[in-house]
């Protein structure tokens, strides 16, 4: 009886050996999915930042072309110009960013009045009165002639 109790105790031995070497293996396993999983995660986490700073960049690009193009027209109104008919170009910086005014000025059915209308373009890398890129901003305004008494 002995003997036999001496077999099934080492048979369970050998068992549970060979159950704890399985787990270990199972377990690094685990480990290497786990790791799988956080890696793709965090990738996942650093395009959607790189994402929002992207969006941070292009909502500052056209927060400043907006208020290089509202300086332009103030520019119009403060000097109390007339425009003359016709499409110019210049360079019109804001803060960091070099940018390319576009003025449209274009008449009315009232004489007394012109419309104008601004258009803002990042410059090109090669020369500041070259716009690069797409539209930043746009205003449009109607302007008074000052001589002609519509003020």
């Amino acid at each position: 009886m002995r003997l036999c109790n001496l077999v099934v105790r080492a048979k369970k031995q050998t068992k549970m050996q060979t159950q704890t070497q399985k787990q270990a293996g199972f377990a690094l396993i685990e480990v290497l999915v786990g790791l799988a999983v956080l890696s793709i995660a965090l990738i996942a986490g650093l395009k959607a930042i790189a994402s929002a700073a992207d969006a941070q960049l292009a909502v500052s690009q056209r927060t400043q072309a907006l208020w290089s193009a509202d300086n332009a027209m103030a520019d119009l109104r403060m000097n109390r110009q007339w425009p003359e008919m016709g499409t110019t170009t210049f360079s019109c910086p804001q803060d960091r960013y070099v940018f390319v005014c576009q003025r449209k000025v274009l008449s009315t059915p009232n004489p007394s009045f012109r419309r104008i209308e601004l258009t803002v373009y990042l410059a090109s890398p090669t020369s500041a009165d070259v716009a690069s890129g797409p539209r930043l901003a746009w205003l449009t305004t109607i302007l008074p002639n000052p001589a002609g008494g519509a003020l």
